[in-house]
């Protein structure tokens, strides 16, 4: 009995390392068939990772480089030098600058005609865009509902109802403030 157990485990100790030479032998086939592919995809994913290494660390230099100019001009506003040099750098850093100058001193009129000018550039991030508009007294275009809503709540305070229902459905229907519109409604017996 014991001659047969020894036996059976001989025999799957070899089948076992029967298969193993064997999965060794498809794989170093495999290998060998598609080892240019197999290079190929190596290099390539070494490559992106590469580039997206230097292209972070390009990034992170920009972004370091430009907050010291805005720190800097912060300390010292007047500094045409440093105002030029943050306008190459990072052109939304720049507008937020002259934003905020323009927010302590409205009668400037060069600031003024110079945020007028950023409201087209294509560089300037939109939301920044839509800051210009508001910085300038002018109606945005990413504020429109948060003003029918806020015009619309006036209205009801008035108790000018139908006015504010046509302001109200003037909402459109994806807007994330169109629950509050559906609310002012319904809070003012105005069925839907």
């Amino acid at each position: 009995m014991g001659l047969k157990d020894d036996f059976k485990a001989i025999k799957t100790s070899f089948n076992t390392e029967e298969k193993f030479i064997e999965n060794f032998i498809k794989s170093e086939r495999f290998i060998q068939k598609y080892k240019i592919y197999i290079f190929l995809l190596i290099a390539i994913l070494l490559l992106w990772f590469i580039i997206s290494f230097i292209n972070t660390k390009i990034n992170e230099y920009n972004n370091k480089k430009s907050n010291e100019i805005y720190t800097s001009l912060l300390n010292n506003p007047n500094d045409q030098n440093l105002l030029n040099k943050l306008q190459q750098k990072n052109i939304n850093l720049y507008t937020i600058f002259l934003i905020q100058e323009f927010a302590q001193d409205s009668n400037n009129t060069k600031l003024k005609d110079k945020i007028e000018i950023l409201k087209f550039n294509s560089d300037i991030n939109s939301v920044l865009k839509n800051i210009i508009y508001a910085s300038l007294g002018e109606k945005s275009v990413f504020l429109k509902d948060y003003d029918k809503i806020f015009q619309a709540y006036q209205l009801l305070k008035e108790k000018k109802i139908k006015q504010a229902n046509v302001l109200l459905s003037q909402i459109n229907e994806n807007s994330s403030l169109n629950q509050i519109a559906k609310n002012l409604k319904h809070y003012q017996g105005i069925s839907q």
